[in-house]
């Protein structure tokens, strides 16, 4: 029976989000440490584990057959079957946690995103009322702050403008290795490589407050 003073893990003790997030790291540490073997994503290395890891999906079911239903090939002793059942019968439980690890990334950063999103576009609408303000007698002693926002506003105008086009890079001549499937990897990699959003495609309320604000900060 618990203690029902006792806060449950997804109460932080004093509510605040670095509390949360020192419990969410602590969990973590834990998760890495039930995982036998655990290995961190190695950028030089995920491409060719991936290629070998394609056909030990497909081969190691084949060669455990064989072993343990051929005595002659048993007894050259060429593959070990049974850490090859150990090793199937991990990627059959185990995959679709990753799977859910994945999905749960998607949705923790999705999260913290809306929030931040949200926050802006309330800031941003905030900046275009403030852009007024500080013309007025009373604002004058808004200017300075008004000028650090402009930096900050500026700063996301440039990051958002399209780069100059630059030529296609040459068609290889020999077939590429396909984007590795690491543990999380898929998603960081989707997250960073995206395209910025396209203007027409940004929410309204979003929309109308940049437009407010982006005529005059070129």
């Amino acid at each position: 029976m618990s203690d029902s003073n006792t806060p449950s893990p997804s109460t932080p003790a004093d509510g605040s989000p670095e509390d949360l997030a020192a419990k969410l790291i602590a969990l973590l540490d834990q998760f890495e440490s039930l995982v036998s073997g655990f290995q961190p994503h190695d950028v030089a290395e995920i491409r060719r584990v991936a290629v070998a890891a394609r056909y030990g999906a497909e081969l190691i079911p084949a060669m455990i057959t064989a072993v343990t239903s051929f005595a002659p090939v048993a007894e050259r002793n060429v593959f070990d079957a049974g850490r090859g059942k150990s090793t199937m019968q991990s990627e059959d439980a185990l995959r679709p946690v990753a799977h859910r690890l994945s999905a749960l990334l998607d949705g923790f950063v999705f999260t913290l995103d809306s929030d931040l999103a949200a926050m802006g576009t309330e800031a941003l609408h905030a900046y275009a009322w403030a852009k007024h303000f500080a013309k007025s007698a009373e604002g004058a002693g808004l200017r300075p702050y008004l000028a650090i926002m402009q930096r900050a506003v500026r700063k996301t105008l440039n990051l958002r403008k399209t780069p100059a086009s630059k030529p296609a890079p040459p068609t290889p001549t020999t077939p590429t290795t396909p984007p590795a499937q690491g543990f999380l990897a898929p998603n960081l990699a989707s997250r960073k490589d995206s395209p910025a959003t396209p203007d027409d495609d940004l929410p309204e309320d979003f929309q109308k407050a940049l437009d407010a604000v982006s005529d005059d900060e070129d």
